[in-house]
């Protein structure tokens, strides 16, 4: 499972099936603030967010006035996130498409800033090195890139129907029922950014009280 499609399908599942965050990722606020709250005219900054979801991080980006985009493979993504930006941000400016992430629809040098917040992992090894590659040419030269994923660490790795490198439909764990999930090794990551210049290289990992553990790369890198 690793075309758009099937991929557009599974999300929509997740999408109108659960509710989802309001709210955006601690990590998101504290890259964009680092990065951009200095700037005197914060709506000439383009932040761009793939597998943008229901909008958490692009609403917290449009109030604080910078410009947001998005592009999310989900029908019902792209409805709920246009809906509460026009709701809660009516000037808020930029635009959320819908798309496939391995073909960005922005011409070069176009970003200030690109998000992956849990997004290219849906995608095998393949593509996600065509979706980071696509990043890289939409970024601004020196433009920014946060991105994180989960390890090989994570609950559920190896458990399942194994469909590709460190891939799997995971039957158990906190990704159990979310699609497909490719797992990352440090090696995996640094061959996935080989274009850019890694900035920050985190390893965040947590325990919910259970045996379940959630491992993830969260990192920092430029243009």
């Amino acid at each position: 499972m690793d075309s758009f499609e099937e991929l557009k399908s599974v999300w929509e599942d997740i999408f109108t099936s659960l509710e989802w965050g309001k709210y955006p990722n601690e990590d998101i606020i504290r890259f964009v603030a680092r990065n951009f709250y200095k700037v005197e005219n914060r709506s000439k900054i383009k932040i761009l967010e793939v597998g943008s979801g229901t909008g958490a991080n692009l609403w917290y980006i449009s109030r604080e006035g910078f410009s947001c985009y998005g592009l999310e493979g989900s029908d019902s993504g792209v409805a709920r996130s246009i809906s509460r930006l026009n709701e809660e941000v009516p000037n808020w400016s930029g635009a959320i498409t819908q798309g496939d992430l391995t073909s960005l629809p922005y011409k070069d040098c176009t970003f200030d800033a690109v998000i992956d917040n849990q997004a290219i992992y849906c995608n095998s090894f393949e593509n996600s090195e065509k979706a980071y590659a696509e990043i890289y040419r939409v970024l601004k030269n020196e433009g920014q890139l946060y991105t994180r994923t989960f390890t090989t660490d994570t609950t559920g790795y190896r458990s399942g129907k194994k469909i590709g490198y460190n891939m799997y439909i995971t039957q158990e764990g906190p990704l159990k029922d979310r699609g497909p999930v490719r797992f990352s090794s440090e090696k995996d990551i640094r061959d996935l950014l080989s274009l850019f210049n890694i900035k920050d290289f985190d390893r965040i990992t947590r325990g919910y009280g259970t045996s379940d553990i959630v491992s993830e790369w969260s990192i920092i890198a430029s243009k």
